[in-house]
């Protein structure tokens, strides 16, 4: 499991590594190796591996990449706190529309993205990927 200090190691990792890289951020497994032992030992005494801090790194990518199709093209107003916070029904169809076409999406109606103001430094608007 990845605990918030884990994801916040990652995060600095990725910062100090991404020239690596490249523009869409796609770090290589490899790249994560001299994070493995800065991390910590998890309860049952296993480390994390190269694979699971590569899952991880594309996981928290297309987390941002959803929670930005909500602030940036949905028109909903999107919080870092709350998410969409639909309180009208109006607000809510447009919501029920995204999350059809994206399930994905419904995990920020009521809450926003953790690591937004972290992942933004990584994928700078311009690249961030719509609904398409």
């Amino acid at each position: 499991a990845w605990t918030q200090v884990d994801v916040e190691m990652l995060l600095d990792y990725a910062e100090e590594i991404r020239y690596k890289a490249g523009d869409c951020m796609a770090f290589q497994e490899g790249h994560f190796n001299d994070l493995l032992a800065s991390l910590p030992i998890q309860p049952n005494s296993h480390r994390k591996t190269t694979k699971n801090c590569h899952n991880k790194w594309e996981s928290l990518k297309r987390e941002y990449y959803v929670a930005s199709t909500i602030a940036r093209g949905s028109g909903l107003a999107y919080s870092t706190e709350r998410g969409t916070n639909v309180v009208i029904e109006a607000g809510q169809l447009v919501m029920d529309e995204l999350i059809e076409t994206r399930p994905e999406a419904a995990q920020f109606q009521n809450k926003g993205f953790k690591y937004w103001d972290r992942m933004q430094q990584f994928v700078p608007r311009d690249k961030a990927r719509g609904a398409n």
